[in-house]
C-alpha cells in the first residue's frame, strides 16, 4: 500500500520516510536528500530527483508516488494577475489567483470544490459542495506553481478562494503546517491569512494555534437581518455570537466586506460597521462586487465606495478600499470553472 506523503506534514513524512529508508537499509543522510523533493525543491516525479540513485528513485516511486494537479486553463490579466484552473483526479476542477504587487506575490488557494454556504454574492456558492480538498490538493496548488517555475513562488497564502477552510479544518490544520515549516514551503505565518465566514467551533481550533497567522471575516452586513440576505450562514452562526468569538482572538482581526448597490453600502450601514470594527480595532478591507461574481447584483458606485471609506476613517476605523484585479478575465471566485464547464456542456451538445 503505497503512502501519499504530500497530505502529510513534513515532519510526518519525514518520518514515514526515515523508517522506509532504514528498512531498506539506506544510508541515514538520504532522508536529508528525499524530503526537500517534497516541498522545499520540489519534483513532479521521484526520476527527476537525479541527484538519488535510480533505484532508490524507482522504490520511491512504488512506495511514495508522488500525484499533482492538472493545469487545465491558465489566464493572464493585462494587470499581471493569472488564474489557474486545476483538474483533480477524480474530474473536480479548483482554482486558484496569483496577484502580483511590487515584490508581494499573492496567491489566493481554494480549500474545497465547490461550497456549500451558497452567499448570494459569490460564483462558488452557486455551484454548490461536491467535496473537501485533501492537505496535497489545498498546497499542491502552491507547489505546482514551483514545479512550473520557482520564481513564481508566492510570498503571501490567502485562503479566499473556493470554499470555506473552517468546513474543512482537518486538511487546512495540515496545510498550515505544510506551508510554514521551514521544511514545507516555509512562507511565515504572519504572510498566511484564513478567511471565513465564521465557523465558530474550528474558528476556536485556528485560534488556539501558536503561529501568528492572520484571519480575515467574510462579513458583508452590520446586522444579523441584514447578513441573513447575503449570507445564510447567518442561522447558523449569528453575528452577535461571531462578534464574540473574535474578541477571543489575540490578533488582528480583518475583516472582509463587499460593497454591494443599493444593498449594504449606505452610511448608515457604514456606522453600523463601525460600531462593530472599532472595539475590535479591525482593519476592514472594502471590496468592490466582481461583476462576473454575482450577474444579479449591481456594484456601488465608485463614488458611493469612497463616501462608505470615508465615512469608516471619520468614526476612527481603519478601512482599505481594494481595486478588482483581473477584471479582464474571469477572476471572480469560481467564475473561470463556471464558464468553462459551460463551454464544455455547448461542445457536447
Amino acid at each position: 500500500m503505497s503512502v501519499d506523503l504530500l497530505n502529510l506534514t513534513p515532519e510526518a513524512a519525514r518520518a514515514a520516510l526515515a523508517e522506509w529508508l532504514t528498512q531498506r537499509g539506506e544510508p541515514t543522510y538520504r532522508a536529508r536528500q528525499v524530503v526537500p523533493r517534497l516541498w522545499q525543491r520540489p519534483v513532479a516525479r521521484w526520476a527527476d530527483a537525479t541527484d538519488l540513485p535510480a533505484p532508490l528513485r524507482a522504490a520511491l516511486d512504488e512506495a511514495f508516488p508522488l500525484t499533482g494537479l492538472t493545469l487545465r486553463t491558465h489566464q493572464v490579466s493585462t494587470d499581471g494577475t493569472q488564474k489557474f484552473l486545476w483538474a483533480l483526479d477524480d474530474g473536480e476542477a479548483i482554482e486558484s489567483v496569483l496577484i502580483p504587487e511590487g515584490k508581494r506575490r499573492t496567491l489566493c488557494i481554494s480549500s474545497q470544490a465547490g461550497c456549500a454556504l451558497g452567499c448570494v454574492f459569490c460564483a462558488t456558492g452557486r455551484m454548490g459542495f461536491r467535496r473537501n480538498l485533501s492537505a496535497r490538493e489545498i498546497a499542491g496548488q502552491v507547489r505546482e506553481l514551483v514545479l512550473r517555475d520557482p520564481a513564481l513562488k508566492p510570498t503571501n497564502i490567502v485562503f479566499m478562494g473556493m470554499g470555506e477552510p473552517l468546513l474543512n479544518w482537518d486538511a487546512v490544520d495540515a496545510t498550515l503546517t505544510i506551508l510554514n515549516r521551514a521544511e514545507g514551503l516555509g512562507i511565515g505565518a504572519r504572510h498566511i491569512t484564513l478567511s471565513t465566514v465564521g465557523i465558530l467551533p474550528n474558528l476556536v481550533k485556528f485560534a488556539k494555534r501558536p503561529e501568528q497567522f492572520r484571519l480575515a471575516v467574510s462579513l458583508h452586513a452590520p446586522s444579523p437581518a441584514l447578513r441573513r440576505e447575503l449570507m445564510p450562514i447567518e442561522k447558523k452562526y449569528a453575528l452577535p455570537q461571531l462578534m464574540d468569538a473574535l474578541k477571543q482572538f489575540h490578533r488582528r482581526v480583518t475583516l472582509e466586506y463587499v460593497l454591494i448597490g443599493g444593498k449594504n453600502d449606505s452610511l448608515e450601514t457604514a456606522d453600523q460597521l463601525a460600531k462593530l470594527a472599532q472595539p475590535l480595532e479591525a482593519l476592514v478591507n472594502l471590496l468592490p462586487l466582481h461583476p462576473g461574481g454575482a450577474p444579479d447584483l449591481t456594484p456601488s458606485t465608485r463614488a458611493q465606495m469612497l463616501a462608505f471609506e470615508r465615512r469608516l476613517k471619520q468614526r476612527g476605523v481603519e478601512a482599505v478600499l481594494r481595486r478588482s484585479r483581473g477584471l479582464d478575465i474571469s477572476a471572480a471566485c469560481g467564475q473561470l470553472r463556471v464558464e468553462v464547464e459551460a463551454e464544455e456542456h455547448a461542445h457536447i451538445e
